[in-house]
């Protein structure tokens, strides 16, 4: 089974994400989103045999963050 970027156990009545952003300040916040992204991008090629599917799932789970992080500043200017 595949790993997804944003599987269904983190999507609950309050996400996740949600859940814990709430006991953060704006910049501890932002600065988890930029630790993220940067995760997934350092280490890209770098999992399971550096497999385009690997590839793509790091670059795929960078993009989640960097949406995620787009979409908190918008909201919280």
């Amino acid at each position: 089974m595949p790993e997804q970027i944003n599987p269904d156990h983190y999507q609950k009545e309050i996400e996740t994400f949600d859940a814990i952003a709430s006991q953060l300040t704006k910049e501890q916040v932002i600065g988890y989103l930029r630790f993220s992204i940067m995760k997934y991008v350092c280490r890209f090629g770098a999992k399971h045999n550096s497999t385009q599917e690997a590839k793509l799932m790091d670059i795929g789970k960078a993009e989640w963050y960097t949406n995620k992080l787009l979409q908190y500043l918008n909201d919280h200017g």
